[in-house]
């Protein structure tokens, strides 16, 4: 198991932030928050708080991994690649929102991200595409279990 960011992402990285804030004029997600949050905020906090601040920190889901901070960083951090570290120390450590822990089982049982209803089929079938089948999901069963997701989300 991960414990740290440090583990999946190089802190020297972080030092070469002059702080001009593209990242976050640029970013989606900030756009739409209330608060000052973006992926600057993001750095200064992995800096001056340390992980524990940010990964326990419900905002950082509302990141798209659109990359738009890195295209726009003048000193090209990774900024996508810090994120995915900590989505991936938060989510060991269960915190994931409930939508995103419904997207996590829905996959595990179905190895789809959207319920496959009998409209769905019905649909299809006007537009003379084939039913959709139900999908083998052992594979996805092994990630799961490979990551330590299984132990944050209810098999039924």
């Amino acid at each position: 198991m991960i414990t740290s960011i440090w583990e999946l992402f190089n802190k020297e990285d972080l030092y070469e932030c002059y702080q001009c804030a593209r990242c976050t004029g640029s970013c989606p997600a900030a756009m739409v928050l209330d608060d000052t949050y973006g992926p600057r905020e993001t750095l200064l906090r992995c800096l001056n708080l340390g992980q524990e601040a940010v990964v326990t920190d419900q905002r950082i889901w509302y990141c798209t991994t659109c990359n738009v901070c890195e295209d726009r960083c003048p000193q090209e951090i990774n900024i996508p690649e810090l994120l995915t570290a900590i989505f991936n120390i938060a989510a060991q450590r269960g915190n994931l929102p409930e939508k995103i822990k419904f997207g996590v089982e829905l996959v595990a049982k179905t190895g789809r991200t959207l319920v496959v209803s009998d409209k769905v089929n019905r649909d299809r079938q006007k537009l003379g595409l084939p039913a959709l089948d139900p999908l083998d999901v052992d594979a996805i069963e092994g990630i799961l279990k490979k990551t330590g997701l299984n132990e944050l989300i209810e098999f039924s």
